[in-house]
């Protein structure tokens, strides 16, 4: 039996064990298992599934050269094969209040939602509307304009499953810092085909606060190891974004209790698989694993 094998690189980060070392003893990353960092631990630990790495590689094929492969390319298998193996979930990560004024009637309504369109053998979960919804800081706008397709005064939004889309009537905000604190909106229920849908979360038990980490690229350049001064000083300073005021809706129970998500070879139940294997995608923001909720 003949096995061949060739080196795999990727850009954009460094994978030599004395760089990854001097990241990690002065406390550029938190440990080996970092998810900015792409050790074996650490992309684990960022919710990478056996399968996507797999599929990954027999993508790539055998070559005994030495080639870097684009993180770029790496990510975009993983979220194929998220897309079609993981359920959905609505996440807003800088949470503003909506009150619907003339939302009595839908206040409590049940909404059977299903967890992936796509895939129907996932199955679907329970959500309540409320009258006060939250929705995200960056879906309203004061000021409107031709380009804008979100929320603003006079303006109307669909809320992804929500019975009627929802048109902005007033907003107050804090004079000090300039941020909205709370925004009032109305049914508009002759809208039958708004433009764009935005994620929400209601309020009381039809959602949970959680802490969210948003990762991106741990260096600023393509080839750290090239850059000036050292690879050292071309960390990205916005390689990690934390929301702590975060909220996900009540389905992510349902996901936590059947996880792991995928049902992969390699990952048992929650518990053996640990808490990287709760997968989820929270529509319009991005792929997510549930370390803290």
């Amino acid at each position: 039996m003949q096995r061949e094998y060739g080196r795999l690189s990727l850009s954009g980060t460094v994978l030599s064990k004395r760089k990854l070392k001097e990241l990690v003893d002065k406390k550029y990353v938190r440990g080996w298992n970092d998810p900015r960092l792409y050790t074996l631990i650490a992309v684990r630990r960022r919710g990478v599934p056996p399968g996507a790495i797999l599929e990954f590689v027999n993508e790539l094929g055998v070559t005994t050269n030495n080639s870097i492969i684009q993180i770029s390319r790496f990510e975009q298998t993983i979220r194929r094969y998220l897309e079609r193996t993981v359920p959905r979930l609505m996440l807003v990560l800088d949470p503003v209040s909506v009150v619907i004024e003339d939302a009595d009637e839908s206040d409590g309504l049940e909404l059977d939602v299903p967890f992936s369109p796509k895939n129907s053998s996932m199955g679907s979960h329970k959500i309540k509307f409320t009258k006060t919804v939250y929705i995200d800081q960056a879906d309203f706008r004061e000021v409107d304009s031709k380009d804008y397709f979100r929320l603003a005064v006079g303006k109307s939004v669909g809320l992804l499953q929500a019975p009627f889309p929802i048109k902005a009537t007033s907003f107050t905000k804090d004079e000090a810092t300039g941020k909205i604190t709370e925004i009032r909106a109305v049914f508009d229920r002759d809208n039958k085909k708004p433009k764009t849908y935005i994620q929400w979360c209601g309020s009381g038990d039809s959602s949970r606060k959680c802490e969210v980490r948003v990762y991106n690229q741990l260096f600023k350049s393509e080839n750290p190891a090239a850059a000036e001064g050292g690879y050292l000083n071309d960390i990205n300073p916005e390689s990690e974004v934390i929301y702590p005021n975060a909220l996900i809706e009540s389905g992510i129970e349902e996901v936590k209790r059947r996880a792991p998500w995928p049902e992969a070879a390699g990952e048992d139940k929650l518990g053996k698989g640990g808490p990287e294997s709760v997968r989820f995608q929270a529509m319009r923001v991005a792929y997510f694993v549930s370390l803290s909720v």
